[in-house]
């Protein structure tokens, strides 16, 4: 191989490197995040709630204040007015909550939230739309975030 071709190829075989650890994680992100969302419409519908319907400006305001979470090393609901502001701006939301958490599974964390009264008034209330988040941190311990609205 001539030197010039292994240099040109050099850069992107690195990207190729860097990024195979993380299709596996983001992969098992967004499916325990689609398995959480699941299993909170699965319980909505058998309490006679409506499913809730899944919102992007509420997804990524999820994901970003999961991933702040995560850089501070705790769970928290930091920032919530900005995030009720665009809510209320974007998406013309009326009522706005959350629930935030750290537990190691989809089920676990809906066990959490159905046995605190404070989670569990939000996975059953009066809410027509959601955004959600569960990322790993480096350790591969999950953080979650999901807004209600309506």
């Amino acid at each position: 191989m001539s030197r010039k071709l292994l240099f040109s190829t050099l850069p992107l075989i690195f990207i190729l490197i860097s990024w195979s650890s993380n299709p596996v994680d983001t992969a098992d992100e967004i499916a325990t995040t689609n398995q959480l969302i699941k299993l909170v419409n699965d319980h909505r519908i058998s309490i006679g709630k409506p499913m809730l319907i899944r919102n992007s400006t509420a997804d990524k305001l999820a994901a970003e204040h999961t991933n702040y979470m995560i850089s501070k090393n705790d769970v928290n609901s930091d920032n919530f007015v900005t995030r009720l502001e665009t809510l209320e701006q974007k998406e013309n939301a009326q009522e706005i909550s959350e629930n935030v958490g750290f537990d190691s599974s989809a089920e676990k964390t809906m066990d959490a939230c159905l046995n605190n009264i404070w989670l569990k008034v939000n996975v059953e209330g009066d809410f027509t739309h959601t955004g959600i988040a569960v990322k790993k941190d480096a350790k591969g311990n999950y953080y979650h975030t999901q807004i209600f609205y309506r």
